[in-house]
């Protein structure tokens, strides 16, 4: 059988990828870590429209906590790690875009903008925290410490400089090609 380059069997490395893109026993939607971002920024966005339209305050963050749910209920196991870190960034932007929208035409542009995203900010903390606890605690069980292991040994794996003691130890004559105590054609000169 072949190997790869790594010296594992190929098909059971394939084996071992099809497996982790199968869906979940109880789930007949899988997601990928990109379609969980899009779930919850649509949310989002969706709530911060609702909001602004109707005068519901708590639709951006209300929504955005659903969409952090569905996302991290959805998501494969392997892509788990993409989905943990977006929802505060995707908050951020959604509630930049929004201030943004909602200040143009306002004298002064740059104040309406940075006065209604620090207030759309202080005022969703709650609907934020619970938001990124919930995709965290629902993520454990589902894998987010296998996906934190792999993402260690894939770094690990790819120092260059793994094998040598430090950077400031001593190194053998062979593994710096450059001598700087030898000078080029220094025995031109005295010859």
């Amino acid at each position: 059988m072949a190997t790869d380059t790594r010296g594992g069997r190929k098909a059971a490395s394939a084996h071992a990828a099809k497996a982790a893109r199968r869906p979940p026993a109880g789930s007949a939607v899988t997601l990928t870590g990109r379609g969980g971002i899009v779930v919850v920024l649509s949310a989002t966005l969706v709530g911060s429209l609702g909001g602004s339209l109707f005068g519901l305050h708590a639709a951006q963050g209300f929504l955005f906590v659903l969409g952090c749910l569905l996302a991290a209920c959805t998501t494969r196991r392997t892509d788990l790690l993409t989905l943990v870190v977006s929802p505060p960034l995707i908050f951020f932007f959604v509630s930049l875009l929004s201030a943004t929208v909602g200040s143009l035409g306002d004298r002064s542009f740059a104040v309406s903008v940075l006065l209604t995203l620090i207030t759309t900010l202080t005022s969703n903390v709650p609907w934020l925290f619970v938001g990124a606890v919930l995709v965290v605690v629902i993520t454990v069980p589902r894998g987010l410490p296998g996906n934190l292991r792999e993402l260690s040994a894939g770094i690990a794996a790819d120092n260059p400089f793994r094998g040598r003691t430090s950077l400031r130890g001593r190194k053998d004559q062979d593994d710096d090609p450059v001598r700087w105590d030898e000078t080029p054609g220094r025995g031109a000169h005295e010859a």
